[in-house]
């Protein structure tokens, strides 16, 4: 309906897997933005994603120009370096032959190489354009990091509520894993999975190999599907497991301290998400 000049395919993971066969079938439904982009359009790829030669094959079946961002070097724009420190990050990335430098807030990386590839399609000023990615916050659910007044308390919360599939779980705990605690502790409250079809249990259990290996001190689970990634944590990492929201006050008012850290990561219908919003708006 949309005919746009330019798409842009982010990556392909197995979200609502359940209703595909495979996750060729994600791939597939993903490419069929390809077949409406107008003649002599742009494709935008992450030449990172293991789907990218079959979406590259595709858009150039159809004569549609393709650009790539990403970490490899076959990349049109490619990060070359990231220096990262507690509140900003500083980026080169190769544009085009070109070396450029940005600082950006901790947000994805393909977040912003897409978004710069975009820029640069559209040829704007790079430089002024991307001042904004310096103020720029993740939006709610999504990674946002909110100082939190609870149970005679001030501590962080990364609000990571807004769903969940096994990309973007592994995704959230990579980035944990690389906030520095100091003397705090790290807290992670997660919920199920869901829609991921006969996987689902193999998909929640390669959560715990992740969590073992970083520096989170303890798990605190929601739901059946959870159980499985439980039962294969560290003994030391096992929290309380929640049958309610209510639970979560409970547990926490007694753990969590002044300085802590807390992420909260599940699908919506898990109802993680309210007691994110719950904690935001100091209800």
């Amino acid at each position: 309906m949309v005919k746009p000049d330019i798409a842009i395919i982010t990556n392909v993971a197995e979200a609502h897997i359940e209703n595909f066969k495979n996750i060729k079938g994600i791939a597939k439904a993903k490419g069929e933005i390809i077949d409406n982009v107008q003649q002599n359009g742009t494709v935008i790829l992450n030449h990172d994603d293991k789907f990218f030669n079959y979406f590259n094959k595709k858009a150039k079946s159809k004569k549609l120009n393709v650009v790539s961002f990403g970490k490899s070097k076959k990349s049109d724009i490619r990060l070359i370096k990231i220096t990262k420190n507690r509140k900003m990050n500083k980026i080169i990335i190769n544009v085009k032959g070109e070396l450029t430098k940005f600082t950006v807030k901790d947000i994805n990386i393909y977040t912003v190489l897409a978004s710069i590839t975009v820029l640069r399609e559209l040829n704007l000023n790079l430089q002024k354009t991307a001042q904004f990615f310096k103020s720029f916050q993740p939006s709610d659910g999504r990674g946002k990091i909110h100082k939190i007044r609870r149970y005679k308390k001030t501590f962080n919360l990364i609000d990571e509520s807004y769903n969940a599939n096994p990309f973007t779980v592994k995704n959230a705990l990579n980035s944990y894993s690389k906030l520095k605690k100091n003397k705090s502790k790290k807290y992670l409250l997660l919920g199920d999975m869901l829609e991921l079809g006969k996987r689902s249990e193999a998909y929640h259990r390669e959560l715990s190999g992740l969590i073992n290996k970083s520096d989170i001190d303890k798990v605190f689970i929601k739901g059946k599907k959870m159980l499985f990634a439980y039962k294969n944590l560290n003994k030391s990492k096992r929290g309380n497991i929640c049958q309610c929201n209510q639970d979560v006050d409970l547990i926490l008012k007694n753990i969590i301290t002044n300085g802590d850290y807390l992420m909260i990561k599940g699908s919506n219908a898990t109802g993680l998400n309210v007691i994110s919003k719950t904690m935001i708006r100091g209800v």
